[in-house]
Order: structure tokens, then C-alpha cells, then sequence
């Protein structure tokens, strides 16, 4: 078994800038998302539903993508 890797303080501030641009890319891209799902779901009578249904839909991608790393790491 290999040796485990060491992290040097470069390494770690190097992944929270990522893990940071990474959620503030989510954000953007949710909020852009809820919009437009949102807007579609009132154009097609879904009511107060419309408000819950894009958070569903986003929700979905983010378990299947889970899904799909899990199983190709396994």
C-alpha cells in the first residue's frame, strides 16, 4: 500500500481557494437555474409548486452526480 500523501500548508490553502471558487460558481449557477426552472414552471401552471420545483430538480443533479462518483470510485 502506498504511503500516504502529505499536504503542505501551500496544498491546503490551495484547495480552500478552489473549494471556495467552486461554491461560489454553484451559487451563480443555482441561482441561475432556480430562475429559469422557476419562470418555465409558472408558464405551465405548476402554482405554489413552481417556488419548491427548481430546488427539486437541482437537488436530483447534485445526488446522481454523488451517485456517479461513487460508483466509479468503487
Amino acid at each position: 500500500m502506498a504511503a500516504p500523501i502529505q499536504l503542505t500548508r501551500m496544498h491546503r490553502v490551495l484547495i480552500g481557494v478552489v473549494v471556495t471558487g467552486a461554491l461560489i460558481i454553484a451559487g451563480i449557477g443555482f441561482a441561475g437555474s432556480y430562475a429559469a426552472v422557476r419562470e418555465l414552471a409558472i408558464k405551465k401552471g405548476f402554482g405554489n409548486f413552481s417556488y419548491v420545483f427548481p430546488i427539486g430538480i437541482d437537488a436530483g443533479i447534485c445526488v446522481l452526480l454523488a451517485l456517479d462518483l461513487l460508483l466509479t470510485w468503487i
